[in-house]
């Protein structure tokens, strides 16, 4: 269980598409504004969690396709670490902060499908997060949490830039 909350809040927590978006929003826009961002994301995630929930069982007997997304998620984080460093400051990314964005992000998201793939299918629990529902409620929760607190530190690095 230690193996499967650690992998949870590595993934929850660490850059990602998500959570640049997020923290790029809480600049632009502040923490509230940004709220309706991070709430299509949270939707976004529930609803790519529960695509991978229906499909845990298959994907527990299907190592080498979770291995197969694993190097194809981690190359997409590349190429966007290298489309990020080479990108240029635009004027419009605050008016990019929607519910809808936010959802369609997750569809686009290969660390989300890798989220959900390996925390529902790769972890053999015992007790209550042997519950496909109950571990989907928690990585829905901790996504979340993950992109608000990208979002406030965004807030936060605005505010030190301007002082």
């Amino acid at each position: 269980m230690l193996a499967f909350l650690s992998f949870l809040l590595i993934m929850s927590f660490t850059p990602g598409p998500n959570t640049i978006m997020a923290m790029v929003s809480g600049q632009t826009r502040g923490f509230a504004r940004s709220l309706r961002l991070n709430l299509g994301m949270a939707v976004g995630m529930g609803v790519i969690g529960i695509a991978a929930g229906l499909f845990a069982g298959w994907l527990q007997r299907a190592p080498t396709f979770i291995t197969a997304m694993k190097v194809i998620g981690s190359a997409y984080l590349v190429y966007l670490a290298y489309h990020v460093m080479i990108s240029r400051p635009d004027d419009n990314s605050a008016s990019t902060a929607s519910f809808t964005t936010g959802l369609l992000l997750q569809f686009t998201n290969i660390k989300c499908y890798l989220y959900f793939i390996t925390g529902l299918g790769a972890f053999s629990l015992t007790g209550a997060l042997s519950a496909i529902p109950l571990r989907w409620a928690l990585m829905v929760a901790l996504g979340a949490l993950g992109t608000l607190t990208w979002t406030l530190g965004g807030q936060l690095i605005n505010r030190f830039y301007h002082h």
